[in-house]
């Protein structure tokens, strides 16, 4: 288990960028839209490592999926749409070879894009206004890596199970902070978010007394209005009167506007980025008990960003506000600790904060509790995970939730109840989450929990499948060779076999292959047929004899292409499971 990504607290403004970025999408030439949308994708480099940085409308969480078979990093974005369409951008840098993205499915909305790889990567994440940045680099982990942001922190549990990519919006501010909301109150003064979210709420009745306020100097209505230019509330979008109000408001000594600009200076709002200006801002409010300004400078320092990284200066800053009660800072002190970089690794004391935040209503941490409380390397504490994921189950989030659907079908983990199982499938799958999907189908077509119903688990494994759930492929192509749930649909089976296949599933080459041969009158299908019957011998006892079978229809010539690809697709696939 491994969470090794911080969290910024700038992404506590950066819907200020999202707001921004939504006003300059509706001007710009595109038709307006209500569904989000993938602007932009584009790949650098930098000291030996790749960003792909992806771009939106407004700011989303995917859902991210690590696959081997070849190496992908799989990101899903729900209810968002690609501007520009599909495409792929060569890459071949480090271990990139490429990035694609698609609209992968229109009901329900979801794009997705796709980093090919060489070997599997560690890779960290970062949202950056609203823009995701996806960084690779350094050397393959047996530890998957993790999102590194505060709205929209990613899990990936090495357990498999793909956590808390899912549709949970920002957490409410008193659950995730008390002790720093009642350390502004005993202070009277606000934060940055405080009065974002009051210019977020400008009436046309509320801008001319703000601007009379602001323009006689009193720094809390400046720091509204230049929220308000940043945000386009009420007014045209302009960063630099924004940016000239809140450093008026900074000058005063206003602490919400030196948090902001902080956040200014560090995003590069209305002015090139300045990293040396953002640790300097932060540093004033920190110092004057900003708890969100303490961590987004232990995260400067930690990642390196725009200063030499310091490690025990991180740690300094995180822990200030982490104390104090800031839920993020909590998270990223556990990072620091799990990590071990700069500081002796420690997961008791990781365990600890990350319980800290947890307790606090931070969903990421409560997804990596759940997770670590599920590996047997750390006594698999069934019982406690379950209460975690619940509890982010009832924050709506649907990886959780079918994350309980799986425990609740596992004979081998002892709680086993279809009913619970298949209630949290279908609030999972509702919201379009595959794993939901995918374990619905199943239970429909096993009758577990709930009649059995061929046509029922067809419905909900097609949509599983169509995500990429390797089992959900196997399963709906032998429901569509059989037809059952449904008309037979050979063509339609062994493209969701190849599928299948092609991740590496022994019995989907094996049934593939017999599916290929059955039509003896195509040369090309029965050199493929013998591809894939070659490739699972070795785990589908049966696959032995149907080879043979193959093998004497084929020339030397086709044979000799036949093992040619089978040798190549196990050198980039590695050996089937």
């Amino acid at each position: 288990m491994r969470i090794d990504s911080a969290v910024s607290r700038v992404s506590v403004l950066a819907c200020l960028t999202v707001l921004s970025a939504a006003a300059q999408s509706v001007r710009g030439s595109a038709p307006h839209n209500s569904h989000n949308r993938i602007t932009a994708i584009a790949v650098g480099e930098r000291a030996g490592e790749v960003d792909v940085e992806v771009t939106f409308s407004l700011l989303v969480k995917p859902e991210v999926s690590t696959l081997e078979h070849p190496d992908r990093l799989v990101f899903d974005f729900p209810e968002c749409e690609l501007a520009r369409g599909s495409e792929r951008l060569a890459v071949n840098r480090g271990a990139v070879v490429a990035v694609r993205a698609a609209q992968f499915s229109s009901t329900p909305l979801l794009a997705r894009v796709v980093i090919d790889l060489r070997s599997a990567q560690d890779h960290e994440e970062t949202y950056v206004g609203n823009k995701l940045v996806i960084r690779l680099g350094g050397t393959q982990s047996s530890l998957p890596s993790s999102g590194e942001n505060k709205v929209t922190a990613s899990r990936e549990f090495s357990s498999g199970r793909v956590a808390a990519k899912s549709s949970d919006a920002a957490l409410p501010r008193a659950s995730t902070e008390p002790k720093s909301a009642r350390m502004r109150a005993a202070t009277n003064q606000l934060n940055a978010y405080d009065l974002l979210v009051r210019a977020r709420d400008l009436t046309v009745s509320d801008l001319e007394p703000l601007q009379v306020k602001a323009k006689a100097g009193d720094p809390e209505s400046e720091t509204i209005l230049g929220f308000a230019y940043h945000a386009g509330t009420l007014l045209r979008v302009d960063d630099a009167e924004a940016l000239r109000l809140l450093r008026q408001a900074a000058n005063r000594g206003f602490l919400a506007a030196e948090e902001a600009m902080g956040v200014f200076s560090q995003m590069g709002f209305g002015m090139a980025p300045d990293k040396a200006q953002a640790v300097s801002w932060y540093t004033k409010a920190a110092r004057r008990g900003s708890l969100e300004a303490a961590t987004n400078l232990g995260l400067m320092y930690s990642t390196g960003d725009g200063v030499v990284k310091d490690t025990a200066k991180a740690e300094s800053w995180y822990r200030s506000a982490a104390e104090a009660g800031e839920a993020t800072a909590q998270w990223n002190l556990a990072v620091l600790y799990h990590r071990g970089e700069g500081l002796p690794r420690d997961d008791p004391q990781a365990r600890v904060w990350l319980t800290k935040a947890a307790e606090q209503g931070l969903l990421p941490a409560m997804l990596e509790l759940a997770a670590w409380d599920m590996q047997p390397e750390q006594g698999r504490r069934v019982d406690d995970a379950i209460r975690w994921y619940t509890k982010a189950a009832g924050m709506g989030d649907a990886l959780a939730q079918s994350a309980l659907g799986d425990i609740y079908s596992d004979q081998e983990l002892g709680r086993v109840d279809y009913n619970q199982a298949v209630g949290w499938y279908q609030k999972a799958a509702d919201q379009g989450q595959r794993n939901g999907q995918f374990g619905l189908g199943n239970r429909y077509l096993l009758g577990q929990g709930v009649p059995q119903n061929l046509n029922e688990a067809r419905r909900w494994l097609t949509p599983a499948a169509d995500q990429d759930h390797p089992y959900a492929q196997l399963l709906l192509a032998k429901m569509l060779e059989a037809g059952e749930g449904g008309p037979a649909d050979a063509a339609a089976a062994a493209k969701y076999y190849e599928r299948a296949a092609n991740y590496g599933i022994s019995e989907a080459q094996y049934r593939l292959g017999l599916l290929l041969a059955a039509d003896r009158s195509n040369a090309l299908n029965i050199v493929s047929a013998y591809k894939w019957l070659f490739l699972a011998k070795d785990a589908v006892k049966e696959s032995a004899a149907a080879e043979q079978d193959v093998r004497e229809l084929l020339t030397p010539a086709q044979l000799a292409v036949a093992e040619r690809d089978a040798n190549e697709w196990r050198m980039a696939h590695g050996p089937p499971r």
